[in-house]
């Protein structure tokens, strides 16, 4: 239990109190289900939005949500990432850069597209015919941190807040990952299908960018894969939407 809570406190702002004990790699196993706790209180929001706001209104505010229960960490992740690898091509320089408190050119424009196209996702999504895509994307997303701290290490040699949390080989801490990979098999198979290859592309494809790069994963790079995860799954979860209304 305090592993989870641990989690809860590491992930979101809520707060945790005393009960958030020291933060340990076993926190791992929870990501998923912390994404899935987020997809729920964000599908909370978005119904109580449907009630007094119109849809663009409501899907702002959708997006403030998601941006204010993480304390906006992986939106600073996507800004440092986007600064040091689009700028630096020498890994040394690349880190250095993410280190940077400003955010450059390439991070407002990161930033703006990944807000913009989570706006575009959200109001496509209708919470009485597709509330499990509000599950869904943020889980995937959590989900994706786990399989990034079991598969990958760390990039920079010295430690860091979240150094504890690498389990490199440790694959039974995956295990709640495959709660929002069963989740699209609701809607129908090809679409569990088609998002657990989504799913799979998208962390090869960046863990190997990542792995080339930096040599690792980073706090930044984290926050990046988290945005871009989220932020796919709730685009698709519109498409499909859009489709079955």
């Amino acid at each position: 239990m305090r592993n989870f809570v641990s989690a809860l406190s590491f992930l979101t702002i809520v707060p945790t109190g005393r009960w958030a004990g020291k933060l340990q790699g076993d926190a791992v196993l929870y990501f998923p289900v912390i994404g899935i706790l987020i997809g729920g209180l964000l599908a909370g929001v978005d119904w109580l939005g449907s009630l007094f706001l119109f849809d663009a209104l409501r899907a702002l505010v959708d997006v403030a949500f998601l941006a204010l229960i993480t304390g906006g960490l992986h939106l600073d992740g996507l800004a440092d990432t986007a600064d040091g690898l689009y700028f630096h091509h020498d890994r040394e320089k690349s880190l250095q850069a993410m280190k940077d408190p400003r955010t450059g050119v390439m991070g407002v424009l990161a930033l703006l597209f990944g807000l913009g196209f989570k706006y575009v996702g959200l109001l496509a999504l209708d919470f009485q015919f597709c509330w499990i895509w509000f599950l869904i994307a943020p889980a995937l997303a959590r989900s994706a941190q786990a399989v990034g701290l079991i598969f990958l290490k760390h990039a920079r040699e010295e430690g860091g807040v979240g150094r504890a949390l690498y389990q490199k080989g440790k694959y039974h801490y995956l295990i709640f990952g495959l709660i929002p990979l069963a989740l699209p098999f609701v809607i129908s198979i090809p679409v569990g299908l088609t998002v657990g290859l989504v799913f799979l592309f998208i962390n090869m494809t960046l863990f190997k960018y990542f792995r080339h790069r930096l040599g690792g994963m980073t706090g930044d790079t984290f926050g990046a894969l988290t945005e871009i995860v989220e932020t796919v799954f709730l685009v698709f979860g519109g498409w499909v939407c859009k489709g079955m209304v």
